[in-house]
């Protein structure tokens, strides 16, 4: 983790503090009113990659978790959402796992439930690929992630691996968020004994949902890798600075 309780002290509290809160506040507003439930219907997408990268997978994941169920509880959507709510902490975690450089545990959950997408329910084999292009592509993203790592191509200049660590992390981190939703809805079976859904209604939702979750990920891309750079800097600076002070 970039913000860790070693370093920080007593300060670590307060930074998840500060990150649980804004998730919360950002949960609690719609994208739009008519739309405040489904994949992301909230705010909270722009900062919970951001938030697992820089407390770490673990502790990231719990304070994406909590102010999740917070803003869910502050703006009540539907008695459903609190399960589709478990895609955010897993988003975190694996966008966490991968500035870490920990390849294992993303190439393995991830695999498991895209595999399990397209195995469970045969189901999924009438949906449209369109509809879950960018998780396939999100793949793509872990498979260059682990040959960057595994084969030692990852940039060994600092300033480099950050950004190259933010991006990727905030890209798989949110596939995998979503693709943790999509599981949950079509092999769980939910579209169908919680929303009474047909397979003529699912494709019609999967072929909409090809056009939304790309510009989401695409825009909490560029917070994370824009307001985590700077982050990043102010925490080396400060730390630099300390040790010198120090010396």
């Amino acid at each position: 983790m970039i913000i860790s309780v070693e370093r920080s002290g007593s300060r670590f509290v307060s930074f998840v503090a500060v990150f649980t809160a804004m998730i919360a506040v950002l949960d609690s507003i719609p994208i739009l009113p008519a739309f405040y439930s489904g994949v992301w219907g909230s705010w909270m997408f722009l900062l919970s990659p951001l938030v697992g990268i820089l407390l770490g997978p673990y502790v990231g994941a719990v304070s994406v978790g909590l102010g999740n169920l917070v803003g869910h509880i502050l703006y009540f959507r539907d008695i459903t959402e609190f399960l589709f709510m478990l895609g955010a902490p897993l988003g975190a975690a694996m966008a966490g796992f991968v500035y870490q450089r920990n390849w294992k545990p993303v190439i393995g959950l991830y695999s498991v439930l895209l595999l399990g997408y397209f195995l469970i329910d045969p189901i999924a084999r009438e949906l449209p690929l369109w509809g879950i292009w960018d998780i396939l592509v999100g793949y793509g993203f872990v498979l260059i992630f682990v040959l960057l790592v595994t084969q030692d191509f990852w940039p060994k200049s600092q300033e480099r691996s950050s950004l190259l660590g933010l991006l990727l992390g905030s890209v798989i981190g949110l596939e995998a968020d979503i693709l943790l939703r999509v599981f949950i809805l079509v092999p769980g079976q939910t579209y169908w004994f919680l929303f009474g859904w047909t397979v003529e209604v699912l494709q019609t939702i999967w072929l909409g949902a090809g056009f939304i979750t790309p510009l989401k990920v695409a825009m909490s891309a560029i917070v994370t890798v824009v307001l985590g750079r700077s982050i990043i800097r102010a925490l080396t600076t400060e730390s630099i600075d300390m040790e010198t002070g120090s010396g």
